[in-house]
């Protein structure tokens, strides 16, 4: 469907809208979560494998590989990783021909994520069902309301959950590149109470959505880097696209990191991730709601761990 550009008078718009976050407590709390199962994970642990390495000489470190190989994402049977997200949030319109709608964001919420993935067959001899697993993740923000006109707070929630079905491709081994594909469905919610101000209420979405995806991770030395990306094609977007005439939306998403050993079978993590829905619409110079499209930019900076078993 293409854009249209309506021959209608511009009107004045609004000042933009933000959201507050009440985290002054919440980050704290999330921080200490994270901490905690760190310790966790480390007590699991039989010993520090990577400083181990980095201690023992080069003969002992080639035959321990060689008999004693730590978990890894190419092998492992299950992972269960935690993650603190600082996330954002920027709703924005273009060809905006009314004043009844405002850009909407946020920036710095705290948000901690869980993640994990379970190979069942990965001891199998066929090496399809070896490498075919199931992936879940789920992701909610603490501490966030909305701020509209008067400086009213309102609750606000932001959460996402992912479930699907992920496979693997070792490409020179366990210790080589791994290349990941991935499909299923993803629910993203940013939910804002009701208030009957429709300029903050349209900034309400609830993304049910097809997302296929590739990965890939690269060792580089004693860490390893990894990047991958996705589409999403939304079933239900909620009601920001209510106020609209015939949407339409699709999305991206991409995401980069890079891990590095702790203990035997544990890593920490640090990266980034970025999302973006794009919006088209088929608006009429009489409608309440005029603008062309809409374009919903979500993102985050993460700091955790993960664990591998076999």
């Amino acid at each position: 469907m293409q854009r249209r550009t309506l021959a209608c008078p511009l009107s004045p718009r609004g000042s933009r809208r933000r959201a507050r976050r009440s985290s002054a407590a919440a980050l704290p709390s999330a921080l200490s979560m994270l901490l905690a199962l760190l310790a966790f994970l480390a007590s699991l642990a039989p010993g520090s494998a990577f400083a181990e390495r980095a201690a023992a000489p080069s003969s002992d470190r080639a035959e321990r590989d060689a008999g004693d190989r730590a978990p890894s994402a190419a092998t492992a049977l299950f992972s269960a990783g935690v993650d603190l997200e600082i996330a954002g949030r920027r709703l924005s319109y273009s060809d905006l021909l009314s004043d009844n709608l405002r850009t909407y964001e946020v920036l710095g919420v705290p948000m901690p994520s869980f993640r994990g993935e379970l190979y069942p067959f990965s001891r199998s001899a066929v090496p399809v069902l070896s490498d075919l697993g199931v992936e879940l993740s789920y992701a909610r923000a603490l501490g966030l309301d909305s701020e509209g006109a008067g400086g009213a707070s309102v609750s606000t929630s932001w959460s996402r959950l992912h479930a699907g079905l992920r496979g693997r491709y070792r490409l020179a081994g366990q210790g080589g590149p791994i290349l990941f594909a991935s499909g299923g469905l993803r629910w993203t919610d940013f939910d804002i109470e009701s208030t009957g101000d429709t300029s903050r209420d349209a900034a309400s979405v609830s993304y049910v959505a097809l997302r296929v995806g590739v990965d890939g991770r690269l060792p580089v030395g004693p860490v390893a880097l990894e990047a991958g990306g996705g589409y999403q094609a939304p079933l239900s977007m909620g009601a920001l696209a209510s106020h609209f005439r015939s949407p339409s939306a699709g999305g991206v998403d991409l995401r980069v990191a890079v891990a590095a050993p702790l203990a035997h079978g544990l890593e920490a993590r640090a990266g980034a991730s970025y999302a973006r829905f794009f919006y088209d619409f088929d608006s009429e110079p009489e409608d309440t709601y005029i603008a062309g499209g809409a374009l919903d930019q979500l993102f985050s900076v993460q700091l955790g761990v993960a664990y591998y078993a076999e």
